[in-house]
């Protein structure tokens, strides 16, 4: 499991300090930790996940850094126009990291409402021309695998999504202010 501050700092060192995103039950550690540690103006929750990718768009426009978007797989679908209208490098070419929360994934037991959106969440991804992978659960996999996502959103001015495991992230306790 990765420890959700390890992991932050990493690909904070790694130049990723802006976040936006809906939050979700399989990323709520790193969510936590994302919301303690950076400062309001770094991390935007929003309504929908549409708006999530705008918001990392106009971060992209407005100061040329990649930002990370988070959200669970059924909220895809909202990103969908925004993904393929703006950040697609047929469109805009807009860089950016998405972490999506894989519920439904096929031969992992979870909800009923999670059976259909689980198996193709992948192929909608891949439908959209968006390179994907799953996030390593290690911390030395999942930096390599990181600052490969980094190169490609850079070389190809595109978003890269990493598909989350359930039991990727390892509990983070909220720090008392």
């Amino acid at each position: 499991m990765l420890d959700p501050k390890a992991f932050l700092e990493s690909i904070q060192k790694e130049g990723l300090s802006f976040f936006a995103g809906v939050p979700d039950s399989l990323l709520k550690d790193f969510c936590a930790c994302v919301d303690d540690v950076l400062p309001a103006k770094n991390h935007i929750i929003t309504a929908n996940e549409g708006g999530a990718v705008a918001i990392a768009a106009g971060h992209h426009l407005a100061t040329g850094e990649i930002a990370v978007v988070y959200m669970q797989n059924s909220g895809l679908g909202n990103t969908v126009n925004p993904l393929v209208s703006l950040a697609d490098p047929e469109a805009y070419s807009i860089p950016m990291i998405l972490f999506v929360g894989w519920r439904g994934e096929p031969g992992v037991s979870d909800e009923p409402q999670h059976v259909k959106q689980g198996p193709v969440t992948p192929k909608l991804v891949s439908c959209m021309g968006i390179p994907h992978t799953v996030l390593p659960d290690t911390e030395d996999e999942s930096i390599t695998a990181i600052q490969k996502a980094i190169s490609y959103t850079k070389e190809h001015s595109a978003p890269y999504v990493f598909l989350v495991r359930k039991g990727t992230f390892d509990k983070y306790a909220t720090q008392e202010n």
